[in-house]
Protein backbone atom coordinates (compact mmCIF):
# COMPACT_ATOMS: atom_id res chain seq x y z
CA UNK A 1 0.00 0.00 0.00
CA UNK A 2 2.97 2.26 1.10
CA UNK A 3 4.39 1.87 -2.43
CA UNK A 4 1.43 2.40 -4.16
CA UNK A 5 0.72 5.74 -2.54
CA UNK A 6 4.61 6.81 -3.45
CA UNK A 7 4.42 5.39 -7.07
CA UNK A 8 0.69 7.71 -7.06
CA UNK A 9 2.67 10.94 -5.23
CA UNK A 10 5.47 10.12 -7.76
CA UNK A 11 2.84 10.51 -10.85
CA UNK A 12 1.43 13.38 -9.33
CA UNK A 13 4.29 15.75 -8.82
CA UNK A 14 5.68 14.43 -12.89
CA UNK A 15 2.23 15.88 -13.68
CA UNK A 16 2.74 18.95 -11.65
CA UNK A 17 6.17 19.51 -13.02
CA UNK A 18 5.00 18.88 -16.71
CA UNK A 19 1.87 21.42 -16.35
CA UNK A 20 4.49 23.80 -14.73
CA UNK A 21 6.58 23.48 -17.78
CA UNK A 22 4.19 23.43 -19.97
CA UNK A 23 3.28 27.51 -19.35
CA UNK A 24 6.55 28.47 -18.37
CA UNK A 25 9.28 26.29 -20.39
CA UNK A 26 12.12 24.58 -19.65
CA UNK A 27 14.24 27.59 -21.37
CA UNK A 28 11.87 30.12 -20.11
CA UNK A 29 13.81 33.67 -19.68
CA UNK A 30 13.78 34.80 -15.50
CA UNK A 31 13.69 38.36 -16.68
CA UNK A 32 11.45 39.70 -20.02
CA UNK A 33 11.62 43.32 -21.51
CA UNK A 34 8.99 44.63 -23.39
CA UNK A 35 9.52 47.68 -24.73
CA UNK A 36 6.04 50.33 -25.89
CA UNK A 37 5.97 53.32 -27.16
CA UNK A 38 2.27 54.72 -25.79
CA UNK A 39 1.75 55.87 -22.07
CA UNK A 40 -1.49 54.93 -21.72
CA UNK A 41 -0.51 51.51 -22.86
CA UNK A 42 2.08 51.62 -20.18
CA UNK A 43 0.10 52.13 -17.39
CA UNK A 44 -2.18 49.42 -18.07
CA UNK A 45 0.87 46.84 -18.23
CA UNK A 46 1.94 48.53 -15.13
CA UNK A 47 -1.26 47.84 -13.42
CA UNK A 48 -1.13 44.44 -14.92
CA UNK A 49 2.60 43.64 -14.05
CA UNK A 50 2.25 41.89 -11.29
CA UNK A 51 -0.64 39.55 -12.64
CA UNK A 52 1.88 38.57 -15.46
CA UNK A 53 4.60 37.94 -13.26
CA UNK A 54 3.24 35.43 -10.96
CA UNK A 55 1.33 33.60 -13.89
CA UNK A 56 4.60 33.24 -15.88
CA UNK A 57 7.23 33.56 -13.01
CA UNK A 58 9.49 36.31 -14.43
CA UNK A 59 10.24 39.59 -13.46
CA UNK A 60 8.59 41.65 -16.05
CA UNK A 61 9.71 45.40 -17.21
CA UNK A 62 8.13 47.80 -18.89
CA UNK A 63 10.20 50.27 -21.00
CA UNK A 64 8.86 53.30 -22.48
CA UNK A 65 10.64 54.20 -25.56
CA UNK A 66 9.93 57.80 -27.17
CA UNK A 67 7.69 57.63 -30.17
CA UNK A 68 9.92 59.15 -32.66
CA UNK A 69 13.01 57.15 -31.50
CA UNK A 70 11.75 53.93 -31.13
CA UNK A 71 12.52 52.10 -34.94
CA UNK A 72 16.18 53.64 -34.36
CA UNK A 73 16.74 52.63 -30.90
CA UNK A 74 15.64 49.22 -31.72
CA UNK A 75 17.46 48.88 -34.39
CA UNK A 76 20.27 50.21 -33.04
CA UNK A 77 20.20 47.47 -29.99
CA UNK A 78 19.43 44.95 -32.16
CA UNK A 79 22.34 45.49 -34.35
CA UNK A 80 24.58 45.59 -31.48
CA UNK A 81 22.81 42.73 -29.78
CA UNK A 82 22.52 44.57 -26.44
CA UNK A 83 19.57 45.61 -24.65
CA UNK A 84 17.34 43.98 -27.35
CA UNK A 85 13.94 43.86 -25.80
CA UNK A 86 11.90 40.72 -25.76
CA UNK A 87 8.78 41.90 -26.83
CA UNK A 88 7.46 45.52 -28.36
CA UNK A 89 4.46 46.80 -28.92
CA UNK A 90 4.23 49.47 -31.80
CA UNK A 91 2.22 51.34 -33.94
CA UNK A 92 0.10 49.46 -36.82
CA UNK A 93 0.43 52.85 -38.70
CA UNK A 94 3.77 53.76 -40.26
CA UNK A 95 5.38 50.89 -38.38
CA UNK A 96 8.44 50.71 -40.66
CA UNK A 97 9.81 47.71 -39.13
CA UNK A 98 7.40 44.44 -41.00
CA UNK A 99 7.74 43.19 -44.66
CA UNK A 100 6.57 40.38 -46.31
CA UNK A 101 10.06 38.55 -46.25
CA UNK A 102 10.79 37.32 -43.03
CA UNK A 103 14.38 37.43 -44.03
CA UNK A 104 13.68 41.63 -43.74
CA UNK A 105 11.72 41.72 -40.95
CA UNK A 106 12.58 43.44 -37.85
CA UNK A 107 10.24 40.95 -35.90
CA UNK A 108 9.54 37.10 -35.55
CA UNK A 109 6.53 35.53 -37.74
CA UNK A 110 4.24 33.92 -35.30
CA UNK A 111 2.46 31.91 -37.73
CA UNK A 112 2.96 28.47 -36.07
CA UNK A 113 1.71 30.00 -33.14
CA UNK A 114 -1.34 31.65 -33.94
CA UNK A 115 -2.19 28.22 -36.00
CA UNK A 116 -2.34 26.36 -32.98
CA UNK A 117 -4.08 29.31 -31.24
CA UNK A 118 -7.67 28.36 -29.34
CA UNK A 119 -8.02 32.59 -28.76
CA UNK A 120 -6.21 34.13 -32.11
CA UNK A 121 -8.67 32.62 -34.14
CA UNK A 122 -11.75 35.19 -33.15
CA UNK A 123 -9.35 38.09 -33.89
CA UNK A 124 -11.83 40.12 -36.56
CA UNK A 125 -9.54 39.60 -39.96
CA UNK A 126 -10.05 43.01 -40.52
CA UNK A 127 -7.80 44.22 -37.50
CA UNK A 128 -5.69 41.09 -38.34
CA UNK A 129 -4.83 42.26 -41.99
CA UNK A 130 -2.77 45.26 -40.57
CA UNK A 131 -0.12 42.93 -38.86
CA UNK A 132 -0.31 40.41 -41.65
CA UNK A 133 2.36 40.84 -44.52
CA UNK A 134 3.06 38.12 -47.16
CA UNK A 135 0.76 36.00 -45.85
CA UNK A 136 3.31 35.99 -42.44
CA UNK A 137 1.05 37.50 -39.16
CA UNK A 138 3.63 39.45 -37.44
CA UNK A 139 2.05 40.23 -33.87
CA UNK A 140 -0.84 40.32 -32.03
CA UNK A 141 -3.02 43.75 -32.33
CA UNK A 142 -4.14 45.24 -28.59
CA UNK A 143 -7.60 46.62 -29.98
CA UNK A 144 -9.86 46.71 -32.66
CA UNK A 145 -10.57 50.60 -33.02
CA UNK A 146 -14.25 50.29 -34.91
CA UNK A 147 -15.25 53.56 -36.08
CA UNK A 148 -18.61 55.14 -35.28
CA UNK A 149 -20.32 58.42 -36.40
CA UNK A 150 -21.15 60.47 -33.47
CA UNK A 151 -23.23 63.66 -34.48
CA UNK A 152 -24.72 66.28 -33.21
CA UNK A 153 -28.70 65.43 -32.98
CA UNK A 154 -30.00 68.92 -32.00
CA UNK A 155 -28.45 71.05 -35.03
CA UNK A 156 -29.02 68.57 -37.60
CA UNK A 157 -32.07 68.22 -36.30
CA UNK A 158 -32.75 72.22 -36.34
CA UNK A 159 -32.36 71.87 -40.28
CA UNK A 160 -34.23 69.24 -40.72
CA UNK A 161 -32.22 66.40 -41.02
CA UNK A 162 -32.46 63.45 -39.10
CA UNK A 163 -29.05 61.51 -39.37
CA UNK A 164 -30.14 58.17 -37.91
CA UNK A 165 -32.40 58.15 -41.58
CA UNK A 166 -29.44 58.36 -43.64
CA UNK A 167 -28.48 55.54 -45.72
CA UNK A 168 -25.68 56.79 -47.82
CA UNK A 169 -22.46 59.03 -48.05
CA UNK A 170 -23.85 60.87 -50.85
CA UNK A 171 -27.13 61.23 -48.81
CA UNK A 172 -25.22 62.66 -46.01
CA UNK A 173 -23.30 64.89 -48.08
CA UNK A 174 -26.14 66.39 -49.68
CA UNK A 175 -27.64 66.73 -46.59
CA UNK A 176 -24.83 68.57 -45.21
CA UNK A 177 -25.55 71.55 -47.60
CA UNK A 178 -28.58 72.41 -45.51
CA UNK A 179 -26.65 71.88 -42.22
CA UNK A 180 -23.57 74.23 -43.78
CA UNK A 181 -26.28 77.38 -45.48
CA UNK A 182 -26.02 79.56 -42.22
CA UNK A 183 -23.06 81.30 -42.79
CA UNK A 184 -21.43 84.21 -40.54
CA UNK A 185 -18.32 86.49 -42.59
CA UNK A 186 -18.93 84.24 -45.15
CA UNK A 187 -18.07 81.14 -43.77
CA UNK A 188 -20.26 78.18 -42.40
CA UNK A 189 -21.55 78.35 -38.96
CA UNK A 190 -21.86 74.42 -38.51
CA UNK A 191 -19.61 72.01 -40.46
CA UNK A 192 -20.52 68.24 -41.04
CA UNK A 193 -17.01 66.40 -40.82
CA UNK A 194 -13.59 67.13 -40.23
CA UNK A 195 -10.57 66.57 -42.22
CA UNK A 196 -7.05 67.25 -42.37
CA UNK A 197 -6.91 67.65 -45.93
CA UNK A 198 -4.04 65.77 -46.57
CA UNK A 199 -4.86 62.32 -48.63
CA UNK A 200 -5.58 58.92 -47.18
CA UNK A 201 -5.46 60.01 -43.62
CA UNK A 202 -8.46 60.37 -40.89
CA UNK A 203 -11.70 60.78 -42.15
CA UNK A 204 -10.53 60.32 -45.82
CA UNK A 205 -9.15 56.84 -44.66
CA UNK A 206 -12.06 56.13 -42.79
CA UNK A 207 -14.76 56.39 -45.39
CA UNK A 208 -11.99 54.79 -47.81
CA UNK A 209 -12.28 51.41 -46.21
CA UNK A 210 -15.68 50.78 -46.53
CA UNK A 211 -15.31 51.28 -50.36
CA UNK A 212 -13.74 47.99 -51.25
CA UNK A 213 -10.87 49.49 -53.38
CA UNK A 214 -7.59 48.47 -52.48
CA UNK A 215 -3.95 50.32 -53.27
CA UNK A 216 -1.98 47.11 -53.06
CA UNK A 217 -3.10 43.96 -54.90
CA UNK A 218 -3.15 40.59 -52.40
CA UNK A 219 0.86 39.99 -53.26
CA UNK A 220 1.28 43.79 -51.67
CA UNK A 221 2.07 45.16 -55.50
CA UNK A 222 0.83 48.82 -56.43
CA UNK A 223 -2.78 49.30 -58.01
CA UNK A 224 -3.54 52.72 -58.02
CA UNK A 225 -3.43 52.89 -62.15
CA UNK A 226 -6.61 50.44 -63.74
CA UNK A 227 -8.18 50.55 -60.63
CA UNK A 228 -11.94 52.25 -61.31
CA UNK A 229 -12.75 51.86 -57.89
CA UNK A 230 -9.70 53.53 -56.02
CA UNK A 231 -10.41 56.38 -58.80
CA UNK A 232 -14.05 56.66 -58.17
CA UNK A 233 -13.77 57.23 -54.58
CA UNK A 234 -11.06 59.51 -55.32
CA UNK A 235 -12.77 61.76 -57.20
CA UNK A 236 -15.96 61.23 -55.24
CA UNK A 237 -14.12 62.54 -52.26
CA UNK A 238 -12.68 65.25 -53.98
CA UNK A 239 -16.21 66.67 -55.08
CA UNK A 240 -17.61 66.53 -51.13
CA UNK A 241 -14.76 68.33 -50.18
CA UNK A 242 -15.20 70.77 -52.87
CA UNK A 243 -18.89 71.01 -51.60
CA UNK A 244 -17.38 72.96 -48.27
CA UNK A 245 -18.65 71.38 -45.78
CA UNK A 246 -15.75 69.99 -44.13
CA UNK A 247 -13.87 71.97 -41.99
CA UNK A 248 -10.15 71.37 -40.80
CA UNK A 249 -9.11 68.48 -38.15
CA UNK A 250 -7.76 70.14 -35.71
CA UNK A 251 -6.52 68.10 -32.89
CA UNK A 252 -6.20 70.18 -30.03
CA UNK A 253 -9.42 72.44 -30.55
CA UNK A 254 -11.18 69.46 -31.22
CA UNK A 255 -13.60 69.40 -28.04
CA UNK A 256 -13.77 72.90 -28.35
CA UNK A 257 -15.40 72.61 -32.14
CA UNK A 258 -17.86 69.51 -30.98
CA UNK A 259 -19.05 71.99 -27.97
CA UNK A 260 -19.56 75.70 -29.62
CA UNK A 261 -21.49 73.71 -32.54
CA UNK A 262 -18.95 74.68 -35.00
CA UNK A 263 -18.39 70.28 -35.77
CA UNK A 264 -21.65 68.69 -36.17
CA UNK A 265 -20.71 65.08 -36.80
CA UNK A 266 -16.97 63.04 -36.95
CA UNK A 267 -16.08 59.67 -37.84
CA UNK A 268 -14.40 58.08 -35.04
CA UNK A 269 -12.66 54.95 -33.55
CA UNK A 270 -13.02 54.02 -29.70
CA UNK A 271 -10.21 56.01 -28.58
CA UNK A 272 -11.21 59.44 -30.01
CA UNK A 273 -15.01 59.49 -28.61
CA UNK A 274 -14.12 60.93 -25.60
CA UNK A 275 -13.45 64.23 -27.54
CA UNK A 276 -17.57 64.82 -27.33
CA UNK A 277 -17.20 64.33 -23.69
CA UNK A 278 -17.12 67.69 -22.48
CA UNK A 279 -20.09 68.83 -25.22
CA UNK A 280 -22.12 66.17 -23.55
CA UNK A 281 -21.74 67.25 -20.45
CA UNK A 282 -22.62 71.02 -21.16
CA UNK A 283 -25.81 69.37 -22.30
CA UNK A 284 -26.53 72.63 -24.70
CA UNK A 285 -26.54 69.84 -27.47
CA UNK A 286 -27.64 66.06 -27.84
CA UNK A 287 -25.39 63.96 -29.04
CA UNK A 288 -25.84 60.67 -31.10
CA UNK A 289 -23.62 58.05 -32.40
CA UNK A 290 -24.32 55.12 -35.25
CA UNK A 291 -22.58 53.41 -38.13
CA UNK A 292 -21.13 55.03 -40.62
CA UNK A 293 -23.54 55.61 -44.01
CA UNK A 294 -22.83 53.17 -46.83
CA UNK A 295 -20.23 53.78 -49.17
CA UNK A 296 -22.49 51.39 -51.18
CA UNK A 297 -26.15 49.40 -49.75
CA UNK A 298 -24.73 46.30 -48.40
CA UNK A 299 -21.39 47.12 -47.87
CA UNK A 300 -19.23 47.85 -44.54
CA UNK A 301 -20.42 50.18 -42.10
CA UNK A 302 -17.04 50.45 -39.94
CA UNK A 303 -13.92 50.87 -40.21
CA UNK A 304 -10.41 50.87 -38.31
CA UNK A 305 -8.15 53.90 -37.56
CA UNK A 306 -4.93 53.93 -35.04
CA UNK A 307 -3.59 50.82 -32.45
CA UNK A 308 -0.80 48.80 -31.36
CA UNK A 309 0.44 45.55 -31.55
CA UNK A 310 2.87 43.27 -29.83
CA UNK A 311 5.68 41.73 -30.77
CA UNK A 312 9.01 39.38 -30.58
CA UNK A 313 12.06 41.46 -31.71
CA UNK A 314 14.20 38.83 -34.49
CA UNK A 315 17.39 37.86 -32.07
CA UNK A 316 19.08 34.59 -31.62
CA UNK A 317 18.31 34.54 -27.75
CA UNK A 318 14.32 35.36 -28.69
CA UNK A 319 14.30 32.52 -31.63
CA UNK A 320 15.02 30.55 -28.75
CA UNK A 321 12.28 31.66 -26.28
CA UNK A 322 9.49 32.24 -28.89
CA UNK A 323 7.12 29.58 -27.37
CA UNK A 324 7.54 31.44 -23.95
CA UNK A 325 7.39 34.83 -25.15
CA UNK A 326 3.98 34.05 -27.60
CA UNK A 327 2.58 33.21 -24.73
CA UNK A 328 3.15 35.92 -23.09
CA UNK A 329 2.27 38.45 -25.52
CA UNK A 330 -1.53 36.05 -26.51
CA UNK A 331 -2.16 36.95 -22.29
CA UNK A 332 -1.16 40.14 -22.50
CA UNK A 333 -3.76 41.19 -25.90
CA UNK A 334 -6.35 38.61 -26.11
CA UNK A 335 -6.61 37.24 -21.94
CA UNK A 336 -10.70 37.78 -21.51
CA UNK A 337 -10.71 39.48 -18.32
CA UNK A 338 -7.92 42.02 -19.08
CA UNK A 339 -10.02 42.67 -22.26
CA UNK A 340 -13.28 43.53 -20.03
CA UNK A 341 -11.26 45.43 -17.63
CA UNK A 342 -9.58 47.80 -20.97
CA UNK A 343 -12.84 48.41 -22.04
CA UNK A 344 -14.38 49.36 -18.29
CA UNK A 345 -11.50 51.89 -18.21
CA UNK A 346 -10.45 52.87 -21.60
CA UNK A 347 -13.38 52.41 -24.07
CA UNK A 348 -11.30 50.50 -26.07
CA UNK A 349 -12.24 47.47 -27.75
CA UNK A 350 -10.14 44.39 -27.16
CA UNK A 351 -9.89 42.11 -30.35
CA UNK A 352 -11.53 39.40 -27.66
CA UNK A 353 -14.77 38.51 -29.01
CA UNK A 354 -15.72 35.60 -26.87
CA UNK A 355 -16.08 38.43 -24.33
CA UNK A 356 -18.06 40.74 -26.96
CA UNK A 357 -21.91 39.57 -25.17
CA UNK A 358 -20.39 40.50 -21.69
CA UNK A 359 -23.23 42.94 -19.86
CA UNK A 360 -20.50 45.44 -19.85
CA UNK A 361 -20.62 45.91 -23.78
CA UNK A 362 -24.64 46.54 -23.00
CA UNK A 363 -24.69 49.42 -21.16
CA UNK A 364 -26.24 52.88 -21.58
CA UNK A 365 -23.97 55.51 -22.71
CA UNK A 366 -25.25 59.01 -21.39
CA UNK A 367 -23.03 60.62 -23.70
CA UNK A 368 -25.38 59.30 -26.18
CA UNK A 369 -29.43 59.25 -24.62
CA UNK A 370 -28.59 56.07 -23.19
CA UNK A 371 -27.72 54.79 -26.47
CA UNK A 372 -25.56 51.17 -25.95
CA UNK A 373 -22.39 52.63 -28.00
CA UNK A 374 -20.19 48.88 -26.81
CA UNK A 375 -22.80 47.13 -28.34
CA UNK A 376 -22.97 49.34 -31.76
CA UNK A 377 -19.25 49.06 -31.68
CA UNK A 378 -18.92 45.20 -31.04
CA UNK A 379 -21.14 44.44 -33.58
CA UNK A 380 -19.79 47.02 -36.38
CA UNK A 381 -16.40 45.17 -35.38
CA UNK A 382 -17.80 41.96 -36.50
CA UNK A 383 -17.91 43.36 -40.46
CA UNK A 384 -14.90 45.03 -40.26
CA UNK A 385 -13.27 45.28 -44.04
CA UNK A 386 -9.19 44.42 -44.90
CA UNK A 387 -6.83 45.93 -46.59
CA UNK A 388 -4.09 44.43 -48.54
CA UNK A 389 -0.95 44.79 -46.67
CA UNK A 390 3.01 44.93 -47.47
CA UNK A 391 6.20 46.44 -46.98
CA UNK A 392 5.07 49.64 -49.20
CA UNK A 393 1.52 50.26 -47.86
CA UNK A 394 2.51 53.08 -45.34
CA UNK A 395 4.87 54.55 -47.91
CA UNK A 396 2.20 54.72 -50.86
CA UNK A 397 -0.22 56.42 -48.68
CA UNK A 398 2.56 59.16 -47.40
CA UNK A 399 3.15 59.09 -51.23
CA UNK A 400 -0.68 59.56 -52.48
CA UNK A 401 -0.74 62.82 -49.83
CA UNK A 402 2.47 64.05 -51.45
CA UNK A 403 0.20 64.31 -54.83
CA UNK A 404 -3.03 64.75 -53.38
CA UNK A 405 -2.64 68.55 -52.55
CA UNK A 406 -2.13 69.02 -56.57
CA UNK A 407 -5.16 67.22 -57.31
CA UNK A 408 -7.53 69.07 -54.53
CA UNK A 409 -6.49 72.35 -56.25
CA UNK A 410 -6.74 70.88 -59.46
CA UNK A 411 -3.52 71.74 -60.43
CA UNK A 412 -3.39 67.68 -62.07
CA UNK A 413 -6.07 65.38 -62.68
CA UNK A 414 -6.73 62.28 -60.99
CA UNK A 415 -5.66 60.10 -63.64
CA UNK A 416 -2.51 62.18 -63.57
CA UNK A 417 -2.54 62.21 -59.72
CA UNK A 418 -2.93 58.47 -59.39
CA UNK A 419 -0.50 57.39 -62.48
CA UNK A 420 2.82 59.91 -60.31
CA UNK A 421 1.89 57.63 -57.15
CA UNK A 422 2.13 54.42 -59.28
CA UNK A 423 5.28 55.04 -60.57
CA UNK A 424 7.27 56.19 -57.43
CA UNK A 425 5.87 53.36 -54.90
CA UNK A 426 6.43 50.69 -57.71
CA UNK A 427 9.95 51.60 -57.54
CA UNK A 428 10.40 51.37 -54.15
CA UNK A 429 8.11 48.46 -54.29
CA UNK A 430 11.13 46.69 -56.92
CA UNK A 431 13.43 47.98 -54.42
CA UNK A 432 12.07 46.21 -51.32
CA UNK A 433 11.68 42.94 -52.86
CA UNK A 434 15.10 42.50 -54.29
Amino acid sequence: MLGKRKLISAVIAVALLVGMFSVIGLAAPKEVTMWTFAPNNAAEWNDRKADIEQKFKIKFNIKLVAENAFVQTLQAAMMSNKDVPDIIEWRIEQNQILYANPKKCFVLPLDKYVAKSKNFKYVPAGRVAFVKFGGHVYGIPHDVHPVVLVYNDTLWKAVGVDVAAIKTWDEFFEAAKKLTAEKKDGKPVHYALPTQNGGLNDTMLMIFQQTGAQILDKNGKPIFTNNPALKEYITKWLDWYHSGVMCAWDWGAFPTLLANGTLASYCSPDWWVPQVDQAAKDGKYQFKVRALPYYKPGGPQTASWGGTFMAIPKTKENEKNADFLYQIIEYGQLDEAAAISRFKTSGMLSPVTTVWDNPVYKQPDPRFGGQKLGELQTTLAKQMPSLNNGEVFWTAILEFGNVYSEMVTGKISVDEGLKKVQQVVSQKYEQLIK
